[in-house]
């Protein structure tokens, strides 16, 4: 039987999950919420990457509510995708476990450690799975990091550099340090991501450093960071850049003993003694596979496919100590 999902925000990442909803054989696009139409939306919204294609004749037929009260009252559903602005994470997330919906909510978490514990807290008790959206995790291109360094491929990994860089956003107000603060700003909503990854490859660092220089130049839109390890070096990169329209990119290099991963976009470089193999991984739809893990979790519980709420908490952790440093 599919699941019937609710998304709960119908901007960039709530399209992206709608359209990969109403692809997926197993699940079923029960309600979007949002205080404005779907069709508007559509016309208005534009993220900094392609994800995936949704139009006005898709949802037409999908009921609307203005808020998730509406929805809770008119709609049967098993599970929430949750895209709202960060602000609005944790009570999103408790409400809808309130109502014994699964979860998942994009990323970050939360910018307090407390609100991820006492959602983690919420989902444990009612027995409902609880899933953030750290979709790096499902991208090819950094599975094949992860299953390299914990097969041993190239032997040891001795240096790591990730980077993730993109234009200020076009909307809100990313000169004001509330508002930053607020959204949680570059470092909860960009680098975050590369933290979670890291974790995910190495495990928990047993010290972070900040590059205070630099992060002090952009007025906390940027973060330089590193993650140490006993034999391996972490540095991460992520943030907003001027002007808006500066294409989102991404990379990482991974040094290892015999062999170097190199990660362009979707391009990814395999250098040896040997020479270089290429691969593109532009057709991967990473957003499908969470779905599919999510769902998966949902059916038979194995969570395994998934960034878990008490896994999350952990990235959160570390952007918050690095926040803290940078007081």
């Amino acid at each position: 039987m599919a699941v019937k999902f609710i998304v709960l925000g119908f901007g960039f990442m709530g399209q992206t999950h709608a359209g990969n909803i109403l692809k997926h054989p197993a699940a079923e696009l029960a309600a979007i919420v949002d205080p404005y139409s779907p069709m508007d939306r559509l016309a208005t919204i534009r993220g900094n990457k392609n994800t995936v294609t949704i139009t006005v004749n898709d949802v037409k037929e999908i009921p609307h509510y203005t808020t998730i009260e509406e929805a809770f009252q008119n709609v049967e559903a098993d599970a929430v995708i949750i895209a709202l602005p960060t602000l609005l994470h944790y009570p999103s997330v408790m409400s809808c476990l309130k109502q014994g919906l699964h979860v998942l909510v994009e990323k970050p978490f939360a910018t307090k450690v407390e609100e991820c514990e006492q959602m983690v807290q919420a989902a444990r008790e009612k027995e409902k799975v609880l899933a953030v959206g750290y979709v790096v995790r499902c991208m090819r291109e950094y599975m094949i990091l992860r299953d390299y360094i914990r097969e041993g491929t190239f032997g040891k990994p001795e240096l790591i550099m990730f980077s993730r860089i993109t234009g200020i956003p076009a909307w809100g107000n990313w000169k004001d340090p509330e508002f930053i603060k607020a959204s949680g700003g570059a470092l909860f909503d960009l680098f975050s991501h590369d933290a979670d990854i890291t974790r995910f490859c190495l495990g928990e660092p047993s010290e972070i450093l900040t590059d205070n220089v630099l992060c002090s130049k952009f007025n906390g839109n940027m973060i330089s960071a590193t993650f140490r390890y006993p034999a391996c070096d972490v540095r991460i990169d992520g943030g907003f850049v001027t002007p808006s329209p500066y294409p989102f990119n991404r990379h990482y290099s991974a040094f290892f003993e015999n062999g170097t991963l190199l990660c362009e976009g979707t391009t990814l470089k395999f250098i040896t003694q040997d020479g270089i193999k290429q691969i593109d991984l532009a057709d991967d739809n990473p957003y499908y596979r969470e779905l599919s893990n999510f769902i998966t979790a949902i059916q038979t519980g194995d969570e395994s496919g998934i960034c878990t709420g008490a896994d999350a908490a952990h990235s959160i952790e570390c952007c918050t100590q690095i926040a803290d440093m940078l007081k």
